[in-house]
């Protein structure tokens, strides 16, 4: 069997979404003839009971969990020490522990693990392919964590540049992603291959899930997952101030992070009627969670375009559910909006014409159930699990 290595920070029992990414897909190419070994981190999510074994068998696959410091996730020089330590013992084992023959399939998570990868290449001759999730330190100057004229960010950038460079192929997940790569970075053989929803998701009906939960006779409008810096806030707010005094419309808001909280917090100053907060949603509930939604959100600022793509479209496709995007910029997702017929777009700042909009869903089921049939199969057409995955090992095997 072919040795396969896949590096990535997050793997379960950690819950965030690239450690369930990349679960599907180790255990899918370990059943379609590679041996797969993963090289991940200590986890440490919060509430965590227990520790995880160094060394143990998922699913058929080998996880070999690399040492790293544990501190909070709320503390930013705690995320700092567990991503540097990790980043620490996943050097040496780049350079000791990966087989000779054997082929790596690095994430961006965290973003020196490509550099890792590269070095331990120069001594092992193995072959690197890395999939792009975030653009590291794109993301940063995005964000307005870092400034590109910084020196420390033209390192990184240095670092990233001749690190990608060394690999045999990159794999990224979006049209702009790939064409950033080429144009700012001059690599040549970029590779797209969408995003992976990890679960299998069903379309249900809603009208059942909202009794379970409550909302029944609302038109539910879901935001679920991150909500963090790349995701502008102030036009969903708008759009729940504008029909605060109107019953029959319900914004669900699902997940954590920074924009999150000052959502939260505004709504609640405003006492916003129409506003339910909730923590994300078990992975075991996720069908009946998104399937409580009539349409679901999704927020890409233009500063991200050629760094990121929500990884939640693909789970609202699935759901059978239409999109309402909220983007300043061309993205894949607007794409398929204008030409599939999955939902609508606005611009930032357009609450207003987002809020009238839903008045107008309230009234036309058929609209909705329409766009959500056409989500669905877009999904089946281009985003299913065996699409994707099907994809990977056609390229590893080439590789």
């Amino acid at each position: 069997m072919a040795k396969l290595t896949i590096i990535n920070q997050q793997y379960p029992p950690e819950v965030a979404s690239t450690g369930q990414i990349f679960r599907v897909m180790a255990e899918y190419l370990q059943s379609h003839g590679f041996d797969v070994t993963v090289a991940t981190g200590t986890p440490y999510y919060p509430g965590m009971q227990g520790k995880a074994p160094r060394r143990e068998r998922m699913g058929g696959v080998t996880v070999r969990r690399l040492w790293n410091t544990t501190f909070s996730k709320k503390s930013f020089f705690g995320k700092l020490m567990n991503l540097a330590s990790f980043e620490l013992s996943l050097f040496f084992y780049c350079i000791f522990r990966i087989p000779r023959d054997a082929t790596v399939l690095v994430a961006t998570a965290p973003p020196m693990a490509v550099f890792c990868a590269a070095v331990g290449r120069f001594f092992r001759r193995y072959r690197v392919v890395m999939t792009v999730q975030d653009l590291y330190p794109d993301v940063l100057a995005a964000s307005g964590m870092s400034r590109k004229d910084k020196l420390s960010y033209r390192l990184l950038e240095g670092v990233m540049r001749r690190s990608m460079a060394a690999c045999q192929r990159v794999v990224t997940i979006s049209t702009d992603m790939c064409r950033h790569l080429t144009e700012a970075y001059g690599l040549r053989d970029v590779t797209l291959i969408p995003n992976l929803f990890p679960e299998t998701i069903h379309v249900v009906d809603p009208g059942e899930q909202k009794s379970i939960r409550g909302f029944a006779g609302e038109l539910v409008v879901q935001y679920s997952g991150n909500f963090g810096v790349a995701h502008e806030y102030e036009t969903l707010l708008s759009a729940a101030q504008a029909l605060a005094d109107e019953p029959g419309i319900l914004f669900q808001i699902t997940g954590a992070g920074r924009n999150y909280e000052k959502l939260q917090s505004a709504c609640q100053a405003g006492g916003l009627p129409n506003v339910v907060f909730e923590d994300y949603a078990p992975i075991d509930q996720l069908e009946g969670h998104l399937g409580t939604a009539d349409i679901s959100v999704v927020i890409l600022s233009e500063a991200f375009r050629d760094v990121l793509l929500p990884s939640k479209y693909y789970g609202i496709l699935a759901s059978g559910r239409g999109v309402l995007l909220i983007s300043g910029c061309e993205s894949d997702i607007k794409r398929d909006i204008e030409t599939e017929g999955v939902g609508l777009c606005f611009r930032h700042g357009e609450g207003e014409a987002l809020a009238d909009a839903l008045r107008g869903l309230l009234s036309s089921p058929d609209e909705l159930s329409g766009m959500g049939a056409c989500a669905r199969r877009l999904y089946e057409a281009r985003y299913t699990q065996e699409t994707i995955l099907g994809a990977y090992e056609k390229l590893l095997k080439e590789v």
